[in-house]
């Protein structure tokens, strides 16, 4: 996958959004710091590049069979879980876009489609994941959360744990988009 790294972005995914006409298939949009990061509902995500950083990218996908787009946030989710328990962490999904860790928020997921009157122009998905925060950056936080770090006591390698994510979910995007959700993406997500 081909990845634009940011300094800092007002968001991955409404930087998408505006470019996506010049954007292909599978852009990686990656930020150490976003300003106006959002989840579900215009949340406000909190952004930090301290320790490390922690991972906000949005991922432009442009498939021409959207039959199972409507569980790609779940897909992601699993991926996102499935790469967190690489560092052996066991994750759970919080339905609909969230992975917790024993209860605490550690990433979010939001997939959003792109139309333009009835075409299908694209989604982007973004992906905020909680690598390196500490205990003093995790009370900005409005409801409790954690890190990889926090969880391991060991800082990840940003570029790493994006290397992994972005290789996972590759690997599985295919049989995705032509089969929907595995049995193992639907027990780990327990749907």
């Amino acid at each position: 996958m081909d990845i634009l790294y940011f300094k800092e972005l007002e968001s991955t995914s409404v930087w998408a959004r505006k470019n996506l006409k010049d954007l292909e298939d599978f852009k990686v949009i990656s930020a150490d710091i976003q300003t106006a990061g959002h989840g579900q509902f215009e949340r406000k995500w909190f952004s930090s590049d301290k320790n490390g950083g922690n991972m906000y990218i949005s991922i432009v996908l442009k498939p021409e069979n959207i039959e199972h787009l409507n569980e790609l946030t779940r897909f992601t989710s699993y991926i996102g879980a499935k790469t967190i328990e690489e560092y052996g962490i066991k994750a759970q999904f919080k339905f609909p876009n969230d992975i917790l860790i024993n209860g605490k928020k550690i990433a979010g997921i939001l997939a959003e489609s792109v139309f333009i009157g009835n075409e299908f122009k694209g989604v982007i998905t973004g992906v905020g994941i909680n690598l390196n925060l500490d205990e003093k950056e995790v009370q900005n936080i409005d409801i409790p959360a954690t890190s990889v770090y926090l969880e391991t006591g060991k800082n990840i390698e940003k570029s790493e744990f994006l290397e992994k994510f972005l290789y996972n979910f590759k690997k599985e995007y295919e049989n995705f988009l032509e089969n929907g959700m595995n049995e193992e993406a639907r027990e780990l997500l327990k749907v």
